[in-house]
């Protein structure tokens, strides 16, 4: 057993305590998983807060865009209005607005003449219908008038109603014809109306480019007056001044010529006149 003396006396060491817990053996390892698990919840911690970060900025990339995107659209949108607003506030100052009114009404001739020929095309193909049938009737009228000396009864009822039929069919054919030569002048008149509105298109093209080659003309003619009072003016003002300033510049450099050449020659005069004092 351990003993120490203390002032002469005999002293043992505190007995261990008899309580089951400090009997216990003590984990070497436990702090050590203690570090552990604490770095892993830190380092959990800082990839949970670089995913959130990266998150973050996906959402502010895709916010960004979208209203990147509806910018572009807005403003392409208006610069669209606007470059069509400008064009029809130029074309009205121009003139140009009739010439397109023009061109319209050629479009929508031209329109006009293709449903007529259509309506001509359906015109004549009835009338054709009609001549074919009224054909067909009175062939089977002259193949019953052959054979007139041996009609039965229902031969003499076929020929009524051929001859009823026939009737009905020239009246047909008569509308189809008056139809048909209707359809005709409307063509006809459509497409002299194209041919007017072409010829008017034509005409106030020609004027409008004869009003543009003016206006180019005269305003070259302003510019080139322009050019003239401006070197007229440049003559007359622009280039005395400069001359005066260019003389008045070259003068005070000539006078601090001479001040720099009087001062240089006097100090020259004064080094000459002590050194001749100083020899004497």
């Amino acid at each position: 057993m351990l003993r120490r003396r203390i002032n002469g006396l005999t002293t043992f060491p505190p007995l261990a305590s008899t309580r089951i817990g400090s009997q216990l053996p003590l984990d070497p390892f436990r702090n050590f998983h203690g570090r552990l698990y604490s770095e892993g919840n830190i380092n959990g911690k800082k990839e949970g807060e670089q995913l959130e970060i990266v998150e973050k900025l996906r959402e502010w990339q895709e916010t960004a865009k979208k209203n990147g995107s509806e910018r572009l659209a807005i403003w392409k949108s208006n610069a669209e209005q606007n470059l069509a607003s400008l064009g029809s506030k130029l074309n009205q100052l121009t003139g140009y607005e009739l010439v397109e009114a023009l061109k319209r009404q050629v479009v929508e001739q031209e329109a006009k003449i293709e449903h007529a020929k259509l309506a001509s095309r359906v015109a004549k193909l009835a009338y054709e219908t009609a001549v074919s049938e009224r054909s067909m009737g009175q062939r089977e009228v002259n193949d019953l008038l052959q054979r007139k000396s041996s009609w039965n009864d229902a031969d003499v009822i076929r020929f009524t109603n051929l001859v009823r039929l026939d009737h009905n069919n020239e009246q047909a054919e008569a509308r189809a014809k008056v139809e048909v030569e209707q359809t005709d002048s409307a063509v006809e008149q459509e497409f002299q109306n194209l041919t007017r509105a072409i010829l008017n298109r034509y005409h106030e093209e020609q004027v409008w480019s004869d009003k543009i080659r003016s206006a180019s003309t005269y305003g070259s003619l302003l510019a080139l007056g322009l050019n003239l009072v401006v070197f007229f003016l440049a003559i007359v003002i622009v280039e005395p001044y400069k001359r005066k300033r260019m003389a008045e510049t070259f003068e005070k450099r000539v006078e601090i010529l001479s001040a720099d050449t009087r001062e240089m020659l006097e100090a020259v005069a004064t080094r000459v006149e002590s050194r001749l004092s100083l020899q004497d």
